[in-house]
């Protein structure tokens, strides 16, 4: 009965956060900032949330969720020709947001068998698993479309690289401080109706 009712609580807050990845995803301006090149974006903070409180394997769901969302967002209403350039493309849109879940979730569980603060486990978790949707959205693009790019920003390829550093450092940094922020304060209030269990 009461594995029962841990699993019910874990639906229903799964239930929850895919809700909100949705309508940050659809809603203009609730997920994503509108500042070129690349709009930044706050979406990642729910999935980590989902992925330190529900583990792992909930968070690359969310993840994969978010991806999905990002992908018909880019078809149906792109906000940027780079939109439709980079986010149709699944192995941008879908692989760095399933990343985001799982290093949130697994890097918080190898966390919390060492000493640390269960608070710092989490931010140090967070942090990481920003910066990992931030460096493989940003890696993918180079990859695939780095001479698109460099054209639409009117830039030489060889500077390219560069511009990313810099995209990195500020809106990367930026979403890194908030995820590692607020991910763990809402985290916090989850967990203490919903146990994780891997």
């Amino acid at each position: 009965m009461l594995n029962q009712s841990k699993k019910t609580y874990q639906i229903a807050i799964l239930g929850m956060l895919t809700a909100i990845v949705l309508i940050q995803n659809f809603v203009p301006v609730v997920g994503y900032i509108p500042i070129p090149p690349i709009n930044p974006t706050i979406i990642h903070i729910t999935v980590i949330i989902a992925a330190l409180t529900l583990g792992y394997k909930n968070g690359m769901i969310l993840g994969l969720v978010w991806g999905v969302a990002c992908i018909i967002r880019a078809f149906t209403t792109p906000t940027s020709p780079l939109d439709i350039l980079f986010f149709t493309n699944p192995v941008i849109a879908i692989v760095p947001r399933i990343l985001v879940g799982f290093v949130a979730g697994y890097v918080y569980q190898l966390l919390k068998k060492t000493k640390l603060l269960d608070s710092f486990s989490m931010i140090i978790s967070s942090v990481l698993a920003s910066l990992t949707n931030t460096i493989f959205v940003l890696l993918f693009i180079y990859l695939f479309y780095r001479g698109e790019y460099a054209s639409f920003l009117n830039v030489d390829q060889g500077k390219l690289i560069g511009i990313m550093g810099i995209i990195i450092i500020t809106s990367g940094l930026a979403e890194a401080v908030a995820a590692g922020i607020i991910a763990p304060i809402v985290a916090k209030a989850l967990k203490r109706f919903v146990p994780t269990k891997n």
